[in-house]
């Protein structure tokens, strides 16, 4: 459906939604439908009972804390609802249960895939926030060069400028976060490949895992976003890259060169009452909470 406008009026056990969504094909961004009109949804409480029912949501753990300050907001809003925010299943995985009718709502850091397109899947962006280069909040150093990443995932950097040990945390090879790394130079690309090949080298499965690891790892680096530093208020800072400062602004024009985006993902078993809930994330309340917890939004 190209550019048509569908509007929609349903009774979600409680709420009645007026909406007028406007599905429309992004030229160049590779199969991603965006909901342009989303917005405008509309939202009058109907019954008290739509308190009790449930918004399933869950995915990239990189936005976890956010979404658990945005359902808090909303479910203290007049007409809110009750939101179920699950553990980091990923993006893929969360775009596989949402199809499969497990989540109402997907947060993902990507865009869709032509099958998931195909599948019933529709993405919103809704704001971006640095990938960074986490240490130790008492880490000395506040800033590291391109140059001086690539040394250390080839491991010829092993110590700090004070002479501490350094070591490294990786990602999974297809966590986006390596994918971002991938795309950051050639030589960069090839650093990562050796790093992954590394015996005994530390891989941290989740965004959370990382996180941990870099915060009770001695001397540890790793990746990670401004947006999970921030909103689950951990005891690390994001490093300088070549000295560009991590911020949402230097990514919104472009200064600083790696971030991660904010998706948020409906399908076909998406209720009313869960579009409502996208509807506030775009909202100015909604906008306020991303801007808080390091998101550029959009």
């Amino acid at each position: 459906m190209n550019g048509a406008t569908v509007p929609t009026i349903n009774n979600a056990g409680g709420f009645i939604v007026m909406s007028l969504f406007a599905q429309t094909w992004a030229p160049g961004r590779r199969g991603v439908l965006t909901l342009s009109a989303l917005a405008l949804c509309t939202v009058w409480p109907a019954v008290v009972g739509a308190r009790e029912q449930e918004i399933r949501v869950g995915g990239t753990g990189s936005a976890l804390g956010t979404l658990k300050l945005l359902a808090q907001a909303y479910g203290a809003s007049p007409a809110g609802a009750r939101l179920n925010v699950l553990p980091s299943l990923g993006s893929s995985g969360a775009i596989r249960a949402l199809l499969g009718g497990a989540l109402q709502i997907a947060v993902s850091a990507r865009q869709l895939t032509p099958a998931e397109v195909g599948a019933g899947a529709v993405a919103v962006e809704c704001g971006r926030t640095p990938l960074v280069f986490a240490t130790a909040a008492d880490n000395p150093v506040n800033g590291i060069t391109t140059q001086e990443l690539i040394d250390v995932y080839l491991g010829n950097k092993t110590s700090w400028s004070d002479g501490s040990k350094l070591r490294l945390v990786l990602r999974p090879s297809g966590d986006s976060d390596s994918d971002a790394l991938r795309a950051l130079s050639p030589a960069m690309r090839e650093a990562l490949a050796i790093a992954e090949q590394r015996r005994g080298q530390l891989v941290a499965s989740t965004d959370q895992d990382a996180a941990s690891s870099i915060e009770s790892i001695p001397g540890a680096v790793g990746t990670s976003t401004l947006a999970l530093l921030l909103s689950e208020n951990r005891d690390l800072k994001a490093l300088a890259l070549d000295g560009v400062v991590p911020t949402a602004l230097a990514v919104a024009v472009g200064e600083y060169p790696l971030h991660r985006s904010l998706y948020l993902v409906t399908g076909p078993a998406t209720t009313a009452l869960a579009l409502a809930f996208v509807a506030f994330v775009r909202s100015a309340a909604g906008a306020e909470i991303l801007h808080k917890t390091g998101y550029w939004v959009l």
